[in-house]
């Protein structure tokens, strides 16, 4: 059973990172909506994970602004939350030392974050129950597992690491089993549907951040567990998505 698990978690972001590749050549031919002069790159922030991390620590997150240069950040929190400077809301790991210094720098910095607080209440306790179900139990030990393999990886890996394609398959790879075992529950549907409609509102204000800014270099710091559907949505509008390699070999 254990090789079996095993085989699971290797084959899984090779495939997806396969899957991953093909999608990124077929946007590339598209036509552009956008200016192409405009690049992003999608930070995945690790949150509580930061204050356990060896390397890729909540200062390490703002050194990123220094290290990559942007000309607008767009980060994991809602906009009114920026316009009132009280930041509510926004993960430790942007508030702390990325946002202070990207304001220190004159960088722009936009709220792209949605939140229904009924509904997020909702998804909040229908996640407990559903790690608790048993009629789900192997899934859920699996997705699980496959968590704990990650939090460890992130307390010892450096951005770079952390923010590969590999790394990025794996997570698409384990929040679409995650959507595809709760689909199959009607009392769970609704995890899937506010993920994706919060998911999906965030590349809504991207593109809209973007098209008030065009042209620039844009620094998106999200939740590691949303930079792969970001990335594949902004693809699929014509936006380039810059990989980690990229941004090192041109900083």
């Amino acid at each position: 059973m254990l090789k079996k698990t095993l085989l699971i978690v290797l084959f899984i972001p090779l495939f997806f990172n396969s899957l991953y590749s093909a999608k990124n050549s077929r946007t590339t031919s598209k036509r552009r909506p956008f200016p192409q002069t405009t690049e992003v790159f999608v930070v995945g922030g690790i949150h509580q994970s930061h204050e356990r991390a060896k390397l890729y620590t909540y200062q390490r997150m703002g050194q990123l602004v220094s290290e990559l240069r942007p000309e607008l950040l767009c980060v994991e929190a809602e906009q009114r939350y920026i316009d009132d400077g009280s930041d509510r809301g926004m993960p430790y790991d942007f508030q702390k030392f990325m946002v202070p210094l990207a304001r220190k720098q004159g960088i722009p910095v936009v709220g792209i974050d949605w939140w229904d607080e009924k509904r997020g209440d909702t998804w909040k306790q229908l996640q407990k129950e559903a790690f608790a179900d048993p009629t789900i139990a192997p899934e859920t030990a699996l997705l699980g597992g496959l968590f704990r393999l990650l939090n460890g990886y992130f307390q010892e890996r450096d951005f770079a690491e952390i923010n590969s394609p590999e790394i990025t398959a794996l997570w698409e790879a384990q929040n679409e089993m995650k959507y595809k075992v709760f689909r199959q529950h009607p009392k769970y549907k609704a995890i899937d549907e506010f993920e994706k409609d919060r998911n999906n509102h965030m590349v809504e204000n991207i593109l809209q951040a973007i098209r008030l800014h065009p042209g620039k270099r844009v620094l998106v710091a999200v939740g590691i567990d949303h930079k792969y559907y970001i990335e594949r949505e902004l693809r699929r509008r014509g936006i380039r998505t810059l990989q980690v390699d990229e941004v090192i070999s041109t900083r």
